[in-house]
């Protein structure tokens, strides 16, 4: 059985060390995925100084909890999301929260205003552990062999905080990516996907389209967004496991989702995936 998280109730680390940080900030983002409640302002004392050290925090989170794992989410693939976050690297984040197509959120279930992304994700059909941290080396791993379905997906994005915007990055990352939940649409044979670069992919609002891109948006190739999470959390000794979804980025940009709204991401030939928010 897994550990129960620490209560809203407990003593909180010093953060005058590094460890005593990282166990300070995850407290709070694990009170405030439990309490529902937005994180309004994080102490400068207990902010993350650089992207290793908030992978440290997401770590801690996990560790803490003992939540079930059930997939990565990648962020920043795109060169429009690099500009907006200021940030020139892809960043990974635990996925704990996964819904089919066609749920309707509460706004109980957010616990801070919500965006929508239309990504490209992948559920493995086995375990996946790079042979080697270096690019070069992972054709030899085949992440292609490693899918067992593909599954058009809009993930919710802005996590704990009442306003991800503007925040420095390390504190998304700390926050799993900024991951609130992952949407997943019907299941499509693998066997075919190296023509996803070039799928277009749009995102409406209540019939409005509201973003749109290609496959291509996500570092080059979906694939390619795989691969890097492979070699990425290899260097932090993390498998990705048989059952496992990696959803792989934003291709349609994000944007807001209002109450009392359905939004639909369509996938060009392929397929969509749909969520409603409740007035």
């Amino acid at each position: 059985m897994p550990p129960s998280p620490p209560s809203a109730g407990s003593t909180r680390p010093q953060a005058d060390d590094p460890a005593g940080r990282r166990d300070a900030l995850a407290i709070r983002l694990i009170e405030a995925r439990e309490q529902g409640r937005p994180i309004e302002q994080v102490p400068l004392a207990e902010t993350p100084v650089d992207a290793a050290e908030a992978e440290l925090v997401d770590d801690r989170v996990a560790a803490m909890t003992g939540w079930p794992v059930l997939g990565w989410k990648i962020g920043c693939t795109s060169e429009q999301a690099q500009k907006v976050l200021g940030h020139s690297e892809p960043f990974a984040g635990r996925i704990y929260s996964v819904f089919d197509s066609g749920h309707s959120f509460t706004d109980q279930q957010l616990c801070a205003e919500p965006r929508l992304e239309g990504e490209f994700a992948f559920t493995l059909g086995r375990d996946l552990r790079p042979e080697t941290t270096h690019r070069s080396g992972l054709a030899a791993v085949g992440v292609g062999a490693a899918i067992a379905e593909f599954r058009p997906a809009i993930e919710l994005v802005g996590g704990r905080y009442a306003n991800f915007i503007g925040l420095p990055v390390p504190l998304l990352i700390a926050d799993a990516g900024a991951n609130s939940h992952l949407v997943l649409g019907p299941p499509v044979s693998a066997a075919d996907l190296d023509g996803l670069d070039s799928v277009a992919v749009t995102m409406s609002v209540d019939g409005s389209i509201v973003g749109r891109g290609t496959g291509a948006e996500v570092l080059g190739h979906p694939l390619d967004a795989l691969a890097w999470l492979v070699a990425h959390l290899g260097r932090r000794g993390i498998p990705l496991t048989e059952g496992q979804t990696v959803t792989t980025g934003s291709a349609t940009g994000v944007s807001p989702f209002p109450g009392g709204t359905t939004a639909i991401a369509g996938f060009d030939g392929i397929g969509s995936v749909s969520v409603g928010r409740s007035g």
